[in-house]
């Protein structure tokens, strides 16, 4: 789908942080138990001894019917465009059936272009590695912040200048952090310079660092696009999960 440009030239940021508080904490790709649904249990349970060709196929279609009905209900049909009104910086593309999503603007001289990808789970021992300076503010916040990035978005931001070549900044957005990974070069014909290595971002002073994200956020790449980013990918994995249950079925039936 794409929201046009006409739908991007007012206030949005307040709809952003809306969308963000309305999400749903339900996972496609790695689907979270739900304890309150007892016929859940029941139904699993009964999987644990082994059936024939034919019970085993009229089992297995219940669990992905049920799985179909939980996926029907935690997934909703949203209006992005009428949900952010006007102002949205960017024009959105997303091709039903892929893992991911573009987000396109052009800015004086520039084109950006952001692919976000479905929501992926965080690395818990990654990132006490990355945050061994900050334990003890970690401990100061609990268990809060450690629930709250529990996953990120995966985030690839293109800078187009011109038509040669472009800067390719990899990211990942938790839900309350943006965290610049590495830098790369790219260009259009594929052609790799010795001197275009991608430098992880880690390796450079904190000075760097904190001017990229100055940088980003320059170029439209906000908090509250990252708030709209979540809430959109999380809503898109859930329909993308009960598309394949549905493709499943169809197989299994046949």
């Amino acid at each position: 789908m794409a929201i046009s440009s006409a739908l991007r030239r007012a206030p949005w940021a307040a709809a952003a942080r809306g969308l963000l508080a309305s999400r749903s904490a339900w996972r496609a790709h790695h689907p979270q138990p739900r304890p309150h649904r007892a016929e859940r249990s029941a139904l699993l349970s009964s999987l644990s001894a082994p059936q024939p060709g034919a019970a085993a196929d009229a089992q297995l279609l219940r669990v992905i019917n049920y799985e179909i009905s939980c996926a029907q209900q935690d997934c909703k049909k949203r209006d992005w465009a009428k949900e952010l009104g006007e102002g949205f910086p960017f024009e959105i593309q997303d091709k039903e059936g892929t893992n991911k999503i573009t987000l396109t603007r052009r800015d004086q001289k520039e084109r950006i272009e952001v692919e976000a990808f479905l929501p992926s789970p965080a690395d818990s021992a990654e990132q006490n590695g990355e945050q061994e300076d900050q334990v003890e503010d970690d401990n100061r916040q609990g268990h809060d912040s450690a629930a709250a990035n529990q996953y990120y978005i995966p985030l690839v931001v293109k800078i187009h200048k011109g038509s040669a070549s472009s800067l390719e900044i990899s990211c990942r957005s938790y839900p309350d952090e943006l965290a610049i990974e590495s830098l790369a070069f790219g260009s259009r014909d594929g052609s790799v310079d010795s001197s275009d290595v991608e430098a992880r971002i880690s390796n450079l002073p904190k000075e760097f660092q904190q001017a990229f994200n100055s940088y980003l956020k320059s170029r439209a790449i906000s908090s509250d696009v990252m708030d709209f980013l979540h809430a959109y990918m999380i809503n898109k994995e859930c329909h993308e999960y009960l598309s394949w249950l549905r493709k499943v079925k169809g197989l299994i039936k046949r």
